[in-house]
């Protein structure tokens, strides 16, 4: 028995593949109806609508078979996605491919199949729609004209499936970034306008403004960078791609990160020690990365006063342990379980009546998730809050540990 290859655009055609949310997706009429009406023109006992991924084929509708799925290495439909056109098997028994293959020896004793591969409009076969009968024989052109009509019509369903899901994605992506523009915007934004104000009212001196001048800039590069963050997550949401992720050091990201934040701690009187192995190599998207830690800081000092913010790192396994603490005013027990959690009203004002819209924590523990990591939080009301988030490190730092 032959064993089907691997198309060259493998790696492409998976992520295609799963951009349609099919695969392991629950019964659907449309499709059921589909390969029903593909076993009664073609006069088979077996049809399907067949999808493969890395290591089986999996039906999306079947007539004739009571498994949802089978290996792929077994799979004649894996043969038919290395085609651009219809693969048809007249006799499996003396074809050397299928010959000795499982599902011709034995159960359901495949003699005849054909199947057509579903191309998507960027020309990735996902799988197949295929009829399969127990002896041999050939399509009519009248049928091999139908299956290719009802292939078609799949492929429609397949592409409204991936528009509907677009939109949705969309709608959630608008109402995220409505929140989320007021959640970290408007911090500098507001910072900004009152040092505007104040040049204004007080007719500052020259040296004055040279003094205030850097602190402008810094402003306006953090909201410049923080802009830029968002629309590239938004990007990659809309877009369903996974962001790429390099070999950073840890101690100048967690140093880039704070130097911005220079002045919005000195508002509030917060002292900021970082306390980061400069031997640690974190494996992360640096502008996710970067979102996270600006954010937690932020949040600590948004609820500390005169205190102290702390940022720690210690390996934990093939881990790197990132800790943002801070003596304010500590998080309610019944508040905790919602911090993370989309949906829910999560802003509390801080230590001088700052407010927000509650939803950069959601964001936090997206982004943390994304890049295979998880993040929790500790804190006791009145006293201290800290939280922990890991990243992935070098492998070779992770053997090391």
């Amino acid at each position: 028995m032959q064993i089907p290859g691997i198309p060259a655009n493998e790696q492409e055609r998976l992520q295609a593949l799963r951009e349609y949310e099919l695969l392991d997706s629950e019964s659907e009429k449309e499709f059921d109806e589909i390969v029903s009406l593909a076993s009664f023109i073609c006069q088979t006992p077996i049809s399907t609508i067949t999808l493969i991924d890395e290591h089986r084929q999996w039906f999306k509708a079947q007539v004739g078979l009571a498994n949802r799925e089978t290996p792929r290495d077994v799979a004649f439909c894996a043969f038919a996605i290395l085609q651009p056109e219809i693969t048809i098997v007249n006799d499996a028994t003396l074809d050397k491919r299928f010959r000795e293959n499982p599902l011709v020896t034995g159960s359901p004793d495949i003699r005849f199949y054909a199947g057509l591969p579903l191309t998507t409009p960027e020309g990735f076969n996902l799988g197949t729609i295929c009829v399969i009968d127990t002896r041999p024989r050939d399509l009519t052109d009248e049928q091999n004209l139908a299956l290719r009509v009802l292939r078609n019509q799949v492929l429609k369903l397949f592409e409204l499936r991936r528009k509907n899901i677009l939109l949705t994605r969309m709608h959630a992506m608008q109402q995220k970034l409505l929140s989320i523009i007021g959640h970290d915007l408007r911090g500098p934004i507001n910072s900004l306008n009152g040092l505007l104000l104040m040049v204004e009212k007080y007719k500052l001196s020259t040296d004055d403004l040279n003094e205030i001048l850097p602190r402008m800039r810094m402003m306006v590069d953090t909201t410049d960078d923080l802009l830029n963050n968002l629309l590239h997550w938004a990007k990659n949401h809309l877009e369903g791609k996974v962001a790429e992720h390099e070999a950073f050091n840890l101690h100048t990201l967690v140093a880039d990160v704070t130097h911005g934040l220079k002045s919005v701690l000195a508002e509030k009187d917060n002292e900021l020690n970082i306390h980061i192995d400069p031997a640690h190599t974190v494996v992360v998207n640096r502008n996710i990365f970067e979102f996270i830690l600006r954010n937690l800081i932020a949040n600590a000092n948004k609820f500390t006063s005169q205190g102290r913010i702390q940022v720690f790192s210690a390996m934990n396994g093939a881990k790197a342990l990132i800790t943002v603490c801070d003596n304010g005013m500590g998080i309610r027990p019944e508040r905790i379980s919602a911090l993370f959690e989309w949906g829910k009203s999560n802003s509390t004002k801080g230590t001088k009546g700052e407010t927000g819209s509650g939803l950069g924590l959601p964001m936090v523990r997206e982004f943390v998730e994304q890049m295979g990591g998880k993040i929790w939080v500790e804190s006791t009301p009145g006293k201290s809050t800290a939280f922990h988030f890991t990243v992935p490190i070098k492998r070779d730092e992770a053997s090391d540990s």
